[in-house]
């Protein structure tokens, strides 16, 4: 078994105890986890994995006023001896700020001296950590500045990519034709004060056709709320997404799929009849068909490989054969997969997508679900530079990317969700849940505007007031009060959008 060991300072004990080091991993040349089994006995961290390898550790971990962030080192090779834990950390962020930075400056993004000015001082006080770290129990702060200095030069860095890129495609396209859009459960949006929000805010909805609400009971099928949502969407000039009609969650599955969960052909049977079902019952009214989401990920049923590719097959198939006119695209959840380093089994979100890419089945596009600060099935914090990135490897399939995003904008019970799971908002003082999600939303949502590649964005949920998926994820609160989010996505579509 192939082991990575790290110390830990006793000095920096409180900070290491404030990352999420039991989630930690290493990944490879193609950004992939492996599974890692994870142990912390002070003062050492070792990560053991089934292969002899080198790679590259992943820490979600705390940066000043930053937040939580994900961290990487550059590439290290198994060694009996520990690496310095904060110091490699620090070489890792030195790495990725220097070298994508290089090659934006090589396609002609142009960078201003305060980024210069953060990587001097981040080089300079990493130097310092690297001269300290011989010193046996000396404290890591060289190593932690270094850090700070990196990723705010990386921020900078993400900064400057997005605003003259979107500048670049504005300059091409006066009007980009990017589709926003936000995600509502049937029979919503309702209240009149909702509707016009929703419309001066979106180009296109995607309405939820979710099994467990469709078909309650196992063979009856009611549509009525479902169709309520797309006819005023269409009434409207909103181009409506219809999906995911499998989201492979467990609170969005029917109940009645315990008694299938044991035989798999009639399961895949009963998927195919809802999906056959749904097309025949809203052809001609949707504009884009997603077919099912996290497959890719353990759902309520445990699937092995040909399984889940013999579901998402079978759906793409009837969609595709009963409304061959219509785009149809397969989602795929936690798109870094960050999950495989926790499943041994697991499914890699990229080498899935890529099979269905190469059937030759007329998929369309690629929808990639991301959620962040929740707890469970979540996408770990990470920098616009490194979104930007994951988002260009995708792009490598060759296919349009659907991009479906949310971040929690309040805590607590959320009476309205309906697959709830507790946020995971970064303590902030003096900060409300509403501008933290501004704050992190932003950003991305700029990042995604500045791809070609990407033809879709899609926040996930639209009001907290109204019955939706995941907790607190609206941009209506659960009194019907708009957060900042909203204000932000009304003028980009007044300034950008078609």
């Amino acid at each position: 078994m192939g082991q990575i060991h790290f110390e830990v300072p006793s000095s920096a004990q409180s900070l290491f105890d404030q990352t999420r080091w039991s989630e930690a991993y290493i990944c490879g040349i193609e950004g992939i986890p492996w599974q890692c089994q994870v142990k912390y006995q002070a003062p050492r961290l070792t990560l053991s994995r089934a292969i002899h390898s080198s790679g590259k550790l992943h820490l979600v971990c705390p940066v000043g006023d930053l937040g939580p962030r994900t961290l990487s080192t550059c590439s290290l090779r198994e060694s009996p001896e520990p690496y310095s834990l904060f110091v490699e950390l620090a070489r890792g962020c030195c790495y990725r700020a220097q070298n994508q930075a290089d090659i934006w400056r090589r396609a002609g993004l142009t960078l201003d001296k305060q980024f210069d000015q953060l990587v001097r001082q981040g080089v300079q006080r990493f130097l310092d950590s690297v001269r300290d770290r011989d010193r046996k129990g000396s404290p890591p702060e060289a190593a932690l500045e270094a850090i700070e200095f990196f990723e705010r030069a990386i921020d900078r860095l993400g900064d400057s990519y997005t605003t003259q890129s979107i500048a670049f495609r504005k300059r091409q396209e006066p009007r980009i034709g990017t589709m926003v859009a936000a995600s509502v459960l049937p029979p919503g949006p309702t209240s009149e004060t909702s509707r016009d929000a929703f419309k001066q805010t979106f180009n296109a909805a995607m309405v939820r056709l979710n099994w467990g609400d469709i078909e309650n009971d196992h063979g009856r099928y009611d549509f009525d709320a479902a169709k309520q949502s797309i006819d005023w969407c269409i009434e409207n000039g909103l181009r409506v997404v219809g999906g995911p009609l499998i989201d492979f969650r467990t609170r969005l599955m029917p109940h009645w799929l315990y008694v299938l969960e044991d035989n798999f052909e009639t399961l895949l049977t009963a998927i195919i009849q809802f999906a056959e079902q749904t097309v025949k019952e809203l052809k001609g009214k949707v504009h884009l068909w997603n077919c099912a989401s996290g497959l890719n990920t353990q759902g309520p049923i445990r699937l092995d490989d040909e399984q889940a590719m013999r579901i998402a097959v079978g759906i793409l198939q009837t969609v595709r054969r009963l409304d061959p006119g219509t785009p149809a695209i397969m989602s795929f959840d936690q798109p870094f997969g960050e999950y495989l380093s926790r499943e041994r089994n697991g499914i890699s979100p990229l080498h899935f997508a890529d099979a269905l890419a190469r059937s030759g089945l007329g998929m369309a596009g690629l929808g990639l679900d991301l959620r962040y600060h929740y707890r469970d099935d979540h996408t770990d914090p990470r920098s616009v530079v490194d979104f930007s990135l994951m988002i260009d490897r995708w792009s490598t399939l060759g296919l349009p990317l659907m991009v479906h995003m949310g971040v929690p904008g309040g805590s607590g019970i959320d009476p309205n969700a309906t697959a709830p799971s507790d946020t995971n908002l970064p303590a902030a003082s003096g900060t409300d849940g509403g501008t933290q999600q501004s704050e992190i939303a932003v950003p991305l949502l700029k990042a995604l505007l500045a791809k070609h590649c990407v033809h879709a964005i899609v926040w996930d949920g639209w009001s907290d007031a109204e019955p939706h998926v995941n907790s607190h994820s609206g941009l209506l609160d659960v009194g019907g009060k708009p957060r900042p989010l909203l204000s932000f996505l009304q003028q980009l579509r007044q300034d950008y959008l078609c």
